[in-house]
Protein backbone atom coordinates (compact mmCIF):
# COMPACT_ATOMS: atom_id res chain seq x y z
CA UNK A 1 0.00 0.00 0.00
CA UNK A 2 1.24 2.97 -0.69
CA UNK A 3 1.25 6.25 2.12
CA UNK A 4 0.52 8.93 -0.36
CA UNK A 5 -2.76 7.58 -0.90
CA UNK A 6 -3.55 7.64 2.79
CA UNK A 7 -2.96 10.95 2.60
CA UNK A 8 -6.48 11.61 3.67
CA UNK A 9 -7.86 9.14 6.01
CA UNK A 10 -7.99 10.25 9.80
CA UNK A 11 -5.41 9.25 11.90
CA UNK A 12 -5.29 8.46 15.24
CA UNK A 13 -2.44 7.90 17.99
CA UNK A 14 0.35 10.14 18.71
CA UNK A 15 3.82 10.41 15.96
CA UNK A 16 6.67 10.62 18.32
CA UNK A 17 8.91 12.67 16.22
CA UNK A 18 11.94 11.55 16.96
CA UNK A 19 10.98 7.74 16.51
CA UNK A 20 11.34 5.45 13.44
CA UNK A 21 8.12 4.06 12.47
CA UNK A 22 7.80 0.87 10.67
CA UNK A 23 4.54 1.03 8.22
CA UNK A 24 2.41 -2.03 8.67
CA UNK A 25 -0.25 -2.44 6.08
CA UNK A 26 -3.27 -4.00 8.21
CA UNK A 27 -6.74 -5.06 8.24
CA UNK A 28 -9.19 -5.68 11.02
CA UNK A 29 -12.68 -6.67 10.76
CA UNK A 30 -16.18 -5.70 12.15
CA UNK A 31 -17.51 -9.11 13.06
CA UNK A 32 -20.99 -9.51 13.49
CA UNK A 33 -22.49 -12.57 15.16
CA UNK A 34 -25.79 -13.54 16.98
CA UNK A 35 -27.99 -10.43 18.06
CA UNK A 36 -25.67 -7.75 16.42
CA UNK A 37 -22.66 -8.30 19.07
CA UNK A 38 -19.73 -8.16 17.54
CA UNK A 39 -16.24 -10.06 17.74
CA UNK A 40 -13.89 -8.81 19.78
CA UNK A 41 -10.15 -10.41 21.18
CA UNK A 42 -8.59 -9.91 24.58
CA UNK A 43 -5.08 -9.86 24.56
CA UNK A 44 -2.68 -9.24 27.88
CA UNK A 45 -2.03 -5.86 25.52
CA UNK A 46 -5.71 -5.26 25.47
CA UNK A 47 -9.05 -6.04 23.57
CA UNK A 48 -8.87 -5.57 19.47
CA UNK A 49 -11.01 -6.27 16.64
CA UNK A 50 -10.55 -9.22 14.68
CA UNK A 51 -7.07 -8.67 12.62
CA UNK A 52 -3.26 -7.68 12.14
CA UNK A 53 -1.05 -7.50 9.53
CA UNK A 54 -1.64 -8.34 5.96
CA UNK A 55 0.54 -10.83 4.39
CA UNK A 56 1.98 -10.17 0.94
CA UNK A 57 -0.63 -10.49 -1.44
CA UNK A 58 -2.91 -10.57 0.94
CA UNK A 59 -6.37 -8.90 0.34
CA UNK A 60 -7.75 -6.91 3.51
CA UNK A 61 -10.62 -9.05 3.26
CA UNK A 62 -8.65 -12.18 2.64
CA UNK A 63 -6.86 -10.72 6.04
CA UNK A 64 -9.75 -10.39 7.95
CA UNK A 65 -11.00 -14.16 7.32
CA UNK A 66 -7.51 -15.71 7.89
CA UNK A 67 -6.85 -13.38 11.16
CA UNK A 68 -10.82 -14.37 12.80
CA UNK A 69 -10.17 -17.71 12.04
CA UNK A 70 -6.94 -17.77 13.69
CA UNK A 71 -7.68 -15.33 16.86
CA UNK A 72 -11.27 -16.36 17.53
CA UNK A 73 -11.81 -19.90 15.88
CA UNK A 74 -15.08 -18.31 13.66
CA UNK A 75 -15.28 -18.76 10.09
CA UNK A 76 -16.72 -15.08 8.46
CA UNK A 77 -17.92 -13.91 5.15
CA UNK A 78 -16.58 -10.12 3.83
CA UNK A 79 -19.54 -7.71 3.40
CA UNK A 80 -19.63 -4.70 1.44
CA UNK A 81 -18.93 -1.82 4.56
CA UNK A 82 -15.00 -0.31 4.16
CA UNK A 83 -13.48 2.20 6.09
CA UNK A 84 -9.61 3.34 6.52
CA UNK A 85 -7.90 5.02 9.28
CA UNK A 86 -4.26 5.37 10.06
CA UNK A 87 -2.93 4.64 13.68
CA UNK A 88 0.62 5.19 15.09
CA UNK A 89 1.18 2.44 18.20
CA UNK A 90 3.98 1.25 20.14
CA UNK A 91 3.31 -2.28 21.04
CA UNK A 92 5.83 -3.07 23.96
CA UNK A 93 5.96 -6.87 23.21
CA UNK A 94 7.49 -5.67 19.64
CA UNK A 95 8.95 -2.74 21.10
CA UNK A 96 8.50 -0.90 17.36
CA UNK A 97 6.88 1.64 16.48
CA UNK A 98 4.62 1.59 13.73
CA UNK A 99 1.98 3.62 11.54
CA UNK A 100 -0.54 0.86 10.76
CA UNK A 101 -2.11 1.43 7.68
CA UNK A 102 -5.99 -0.01 8.77
CA UNK A 103 -8.82 -1.30 5.98
CA UNK A 104 -11.79 -2.13 8.45
CA UNK A 105 -13.73 -4.50 6.59
CA UNK A 106 -17.20 -5.42 7.42
CA UNK A 107 -17.26 -9.37 7.96
CA UNK A 108 -20.73 -11.64 9.40
CA UNK A 109 -20.52 -15.33 10.95
CA UNK A 110 -20.83 -18.19 8.99
CA UNK A 111 -19.86 -20.92 10.79
CA UNK A 112 -17.25 -22.12 13.40
CA UNK A 113 -13.71 -23.07 12.54
CA UNK A 114 -12.85 -24.74 16.00
CA UNK A 115 -10.66 -23.01 18.92
CA UNK A 116 -8.08 -20.01 17.89
CA UNK A 117 -4.94 -20.70 17.60
CA UNK A 118 -3.27 -18.04 19.38
CA UNK A 119 -3.28 -19.36 23.61
CA UNK A 120 -3.37 -15.77 24.34
CA UNK A 121 -6.37 -14.64 22.52
CA UNK A 122 -9.78 -14.40 24.18
CA UNK A 123 -12.74 -14.29 22.09
CA UNK A 124 -15.15 -11.47 23.90
CA UNK A 125 -18.70 -10.75 22.57
CA UNK A 126 -19.87 -7.26 22.87
CA UNK A 127 -22.53 -5.02 21.75
CA UNK A 128 -21.49 -2.17 19.49
CA UNK A 129 -21.72 0.68 22.04
CA UNK A 130 -19.77 -1.22 24.35
CA UNK A 131 -17.24 -2.75 21.83
CA UNK A 132 -16.45 1.25 21.32
CA UNK A 133 -15.50 1.55 24.81
CA UNK A 134 -13.64 -1.32 25.39
CA UNK A 135 -11.35 -0.89 22.23
CA UNK A 136 -8.06 -0.07 22.87
CA UNK A 137 -6.92 1.74 19.54
CA UNK A 138 -8.76 4.94 18.79
CA UNK A 139 -8.90 4.24 15.02
CA UNK A 140 -10.86 0.44 15.94
CA UNK A 141 -13.33 2.91 18.11
CA UNK A 142 -13.85 5.28 15.44
CA UNK A 143 -14.47 2.11 12.48
CA UNK A 144 -17.05 0.37 14.96
CA UNK A 145 -19.01 4.22 15.49
CA UNK A 146 -18.86 4.40 12.07
CA UNK A 147 -20.01 1.23 11.11
CA UNK A 148 -22.58 2.01 13.78
CA UNK A 149 -23.91 5.29 12.18
CA UNK A 150 -24.15 3.49 8.58
CA UNK A 151 -26.74 1.20 10.06
CA UNK A 152 -29.09 3.39 11.71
Amino acid sequence: MRREAWAGEPVFGERDEGAHYVERASAYGVVEGAWGLLALVRTPLGVYLPGGGMEPGETPEEAVVRETREECGLQVRAGAWRARARQFTYPADERTHFEKLCVFVEAEVVGCAGVGTEDDHELVWADPAEAARLLTHESQRWAVARWTSGRA
